[in-house]
């Protein structure tokens, strides 16, 4: 009976599925070409806003990078005003075209030859020669004060490119910036229509295009060759027309399309898209209502069938299930099967076993907890997914009590967060490992596994890894200053270089009229006075560089790993800026920069420590010697 029962249950439930799918296939059907109709209209309504708005875009763009470009002119003028020799290294002219975001460079004088700029070939060039060149002429006859030419072929390669020329202000002659128009060439191409379709976001199965109907020839598609021959067996009659302007299907085949139109002027807009696409949509949701009408039929035979259960499995399976957590290790669970006082009496005889299990673990967790010390205890059986640990355990490791709940009752996310700590030692200590770098905290974990059980105590050593790293620090470090001392420059140079270092350099460094500072204002301001070079000077330290303090006012400076010597010298010269922009003011009320006299010498293969030192405190005394305040090179 119970079978037969649900067979007729089942027919009645497919027949109404049935029925409610074909009515809900025709509403979807409908709405699906009234939203192609609403969507399409929208994207031609943004066709044709476009189009109207290009040409004023354009306009606007060429006029603000023609005068954004004359800026980067005049710029020029006045650093070549300021600083003429400029224009004598190539290097300096690249850097200043990088800074003013431009292609080109040039400088003409008075004659109207090309005499510098950053393209080498173009150097000797007479601008009389090139219709384009002979423009800029007319700055040079004092008619005008600059001129801005549009994008054209330059005279010397043809080119595109835009220059701008102004009048030097130091002396007869122009100046030159070139740009490479991509940017108003791309602005172009946007306002062009194939481009202006091709950005129109479009789905799946959907075309846009434009249509010239007076040749019927395609101006802009997206869908390639295949659409233009699809077009062009197309009636642009007026009647034609308003038979697509709430849309239509056209074609045969896989080019059978649902299109909708517009007119605009001699265009044709539209849109198209397949019967597949258009009904994509429509299928997925009648899929979706497919399945959920289907999952209600099947609960609701599930549940026909469930009353025919018999409640005794049910009750024996609910017991299977507390057994088996409570072997997995979830002591807490409590069988609560009363269904029958068989079962009941069951059930109380196993909640009784547990509680006596967890009254024993508890005493000892108390026993160890007692104990005050930072200290966690930990234990697990590879067979069980519940961690068996003390209250101390969560706090060393700095865990919330939510999280450390989660944990505890998954034996896998347990180990996996411990390998996440143990994945993180401490260099050079063993079992000790990072639990938080901020602030910063060290534990120990010692583990030992037997049998398939896994015992582990954590021990937090914060504090005696604080007290050991401020033990190494005064000993490798000047408290005044807090650089390096020499015995670690020492250590640490002799090892770079035993290394393969590039090019590098040794500087000695000596504060000028440091004594004077002692003893016209007192060794606590000649304290800060250290203090302020030691953290100018700090900021050389780093991976290609070590700095330190000597003794007193001395200081030594080691750089390595750089590309050249002029990449070292550029940096000594920045280093040499920060000190001189750093005005201290004193306690007389002066304010003054720090001075200080430098002694360099450059390091070869196989150097020695004691050599270079020795080099570079010869160069600096030589220094203090021929006038103090600035940096000599040994051997020069």
């Amino acid at each position: 009976m119970q079978k037969i029962f649900l067979r007729y249950i089942s027919l009645i439930i497919a027949g109404a599925l049935a029925a409610m799918l074909i009515f809900g296939w025709l509403m979807q059907s409908r709405s699906a070409r009234n939203n192609m109709v609403r969507n399409s209209n929208e994207k031609l309504d943004q066709v044709v806003q476009i189009l109207n708005n290009s040409d004023a875009e354009l306009k606007n763009l060429s006029d603000g990078l023609s005068e954004d470009y004359l800026t980067r002119a005049r710029a020029f003028a006045y650093i070549v005003e300021k600083e003429p020799d400029i224009l004598d290294s190539r290097k300096k002219l690249n850097e200043i075209k990088e800074m003013l975001s431009v292609d080109e460079l040039h400088a003409v004088d008075s004659d109207g030859i090309l005499t510098a700029g950053t393209v080498p070939k173009y150097i000797g060039m007479d601008f009389r020669s090139t219709k384009q060149s002979k423009e800029f002429l007319s700055i040079l006859n004092g008619k005008r004060d600059y001129l801005i030419q549009k994008v054209q072929p330059n005279g010397a390669e043809k080119k595109m490119f835009q220059y701008i020329g102004v009048k030097r202000r130091d002396e007869p002659g122009i100046l030159q910036v070139g740009i490479a128009p991509d940017r108003l060439l791309r602005a172009k191409k946007r306002n062009e229509l194939s481009y202006v379709i091709s950005r129109v976001p479009a789905d799946e199965g959907y075309v846009l295009f434009a249509v010239n109907v007076k040749n019927g020839k395609m101006v802009a598609h997206s869908e390639g060759k295949r659409m233009q021959e699809v077009m062009s067996e197309f009636n642009y009659s007026d009647r034609r027309m308003r038979q697509f302007r709430d849309g239509k299907f056209y074609g045969s085949g896989d080019r059978k399309k649902f299109y909708v139109l517009r007119r605009h002027g001699n265009l044709l807009l539209g849109t198209g898209v397949t019967a597949k696409a258009l009904y994509a949509e429509s299928g997925e949701q009648m899929g979706i209502s497919f399945l959920y009408l289907l999952l209600t039929s099947v609960i609701m035979l599930i549940m026909i069938n469930y009353l025919l259960k018999q409640k005794i499995i049910d009750g024996v399976h609910r017991i299977a299930y507390d057994l088996k957590r409570i072997t997995e290790g979830h002591l807490e669970t409590v069988v609560e099967e009363d269904s029958n006082p068989e079962f009941r009496q069951l059930s109380q005889g196993i909640n009784q076993m547990v509680g006596s299990v967890l009254e024993a673990s508890v005493k000892v967790t108390k026993v160890i907890d007692t104990v005050d010390l930072p200290i966690g205890v930990f234990e697990y059986h590879e067979d069980s997914d519940h961690v068996m640990a003390t209250e101390r355990l969560r706090r060393v490791l700095r865990w919330s009590e939510e999280e450390a709940e989660q944990l505890f009752c998954n034996r896998k996310a347990f180990e996996a967060r411990l390998q996440e700590i143990m994945n993180d030692p401490l260099a050079g200590a063993e079992e000790i490992y990072y639990v938080s770098k901020d602030p910063d905290q060290w534990i120990r974990i010692h583990m030992t596994r037997e049998k398939g059980s896994t015992f582990g105590v954590v021990v937090d050593v914060t504090e005696d890894i604080r007290e050991k790293r401020r033990i190494e620090h005064e000993r490798d470090y000047d408290h005044l200053t807090g650089l390096c001392n020499i015995s670690i420059f020492h250590r640490t140079t002799e090892r770079l270089l035993e290394s393969d270092i590039k090019t590098a350099a040794m500087i000695m460094m000596d504060l000028d009229c440091f004594k004077g500072v002692n003893d016209h204002y007192g060794h606590d301001w000649g304290d800060q006075y250290l203090k302020t070079f030691a953290g100018l000077l700090d900021t050389l330290n780093g991976p290609h560089g070590i700095a330190g303090r000597r003794s007193g006012d001395e200081f030594c400076l080691f750089l390595h790993g750089y590309n050249s010597k002029d990449d070292i010298r550029k940096a000594i010269e920045d280093f040499y800026n920060r000190i001189e922009e750093k005005k201290i003011l004193f306690p007389d009320g002066d304010l003054r920069s720090i001075k200080i006299s430098s002694g360099l010498v450059w390091v070869s293969q196989g150097d020695s420590y004691i050599r270079i030192m020795k080099d570079a405190d010869m160069a600096m005394y030589e220094t203090k010697r021929s006038g103090k305040g600035f940096l000599s090179e040994c051997g020069k």
